[in-house]
């Protein structure tokens, strides 16, 4: 009986996500998806999606902690696209890393300067009332 005792064991340790396993938020599976439709490599590692997935963890926390800190300071709820563009511009590494995917001419966020400047809908809708 010994032998079926371990198998119990086994199917209820590999019943834990990969993810779960590795202490991660991020999902190891997808990104393993992703690795295997991209055809980057032939081949590679059990452990290659498990770090790349610690990575993007890693990062998106570091740029999500810091555009919540400027959110926090220009007394908003909400961290808008402004506030993540604020915080790549602000961190060199994070300028380094994205280069100037999120600090192109063309994106659609507005500085926080001008967000802070616009009127709300209430106040609009009051004056055309008048």
């Amino acid at each position: 009986e010994a032998p079926s005792g371990e198998s119990e064991v086994k199917a209820k340790k590999s019943r834990r996500s990969r993810s779960s396993r590795a202490g991660l938020l991020f999902s190891v599976s997808r990104v393993d998806r992703q690795l295997r439709r991209g055809r980057f490599a032939e081949r590679f590692g059990a452990g290659v999606p498990v770090y790349l997935a610690a990575v993007l963890q890693c990062v998106t926390h570091k740029a999500l902690d810091m555009a919540g800190r400027i959110s926090k300071e220009s007394k908003q709820q909400r961290i808008f696209p402004a506030h993540l563009q604020t915080a790549v511009q602000k961190s060199s590494a994070l300028k380094r890393l994205l280069h100037d995917a999120v600090l192109s001419h063309r994106s659609r966020a507005a500085p926080l300067k001008q967000r802070a400047a616009s009127r709300s809908k209430k106040e609009t809708s009051r004056r055309k009332k008048r």
